[in-house]
């Protein structure tokens, strides 16, 4: 297995997005995708004697992740916990809590090399559309999505697919789970 993790790796290209819900439905992939943004947070814990600081730790915290996309219908269903009151008929209220959802996402470089993401997250951002019937493009879907650890107490992974066994990069994008990646050391 070649290594590319001694090479530069410059984001430049979003290719597909993924989202995996915990309820063990099919994952849904989008590949008419804008941008990702990713955004983390830090702790920083210190140590203070005699009013000087002795030491100083920096932790991830939790994050968020911003896409544009144009996402299917029956996605933004779900992530919104619409209900359905009949056949067809959706409503959105004080009891649809935004699901919780890994997010993947492959990357690629400017060389063609290829990177996999994923973020535990949960849908942030209020429902919201706006309808321009005097724009020249269809604009795409905005969502913002708080990230926060996990059971490994991560908050993001990624990897360069040269440096992954083909089973993991395989499954990444429609089965990511800490069991996946799980060490085999």
């Amino acid at each position: 297995m070649a290594h590319t993790n001694e090479t530069v790796f410059s984001e430049f290209f979003l290719d597909q997005l993924g989202f995996i819900f915990s309820d063990g439905t099919t994952a849904f992939l989008v590949d008419c995708v804008g941008k990702l943004e990713e955004e983390m947070e830090t702790k920083t814990i210190t140590k203070k004697c005699r009013g000087r600081v002795k030491k100083s730790r920096t932790k991830g915290s939790q994050g968020t992740v911003t896409i544009s996309a144009h996402l299917p219908y029956d996605l933004k269903l779900k992530l919104y916990n619409m209900a359905e009151h009949a056949t067809g008929v959706y409503g959105y209220g004080t009891e649809s809590q935004h699901e919780e959802v890994i997010i993947t996402a492959k990357v690629q470089d400017e060389d063609d090399n290829v990177q996999y993401r994923a973020y535990p997250v949960a849908v942030c951002n209020t429902k919201s559309t706006s309808v321009d019937d005097d724009a020249d493009e269809v604009a795409m879907d905005e969502l913002k999505f708080t990230v926060t650890a996990d059971d490994n107490e991560e908050i993001v992974y990624q990897a360069l697919e040269d440096d992954i066994d083909e089973t993991i990069a395989s499954s990444w994008m429609e089965s990511f789970s800490a069991s996946l990646i799980a060490a085999t050391a």
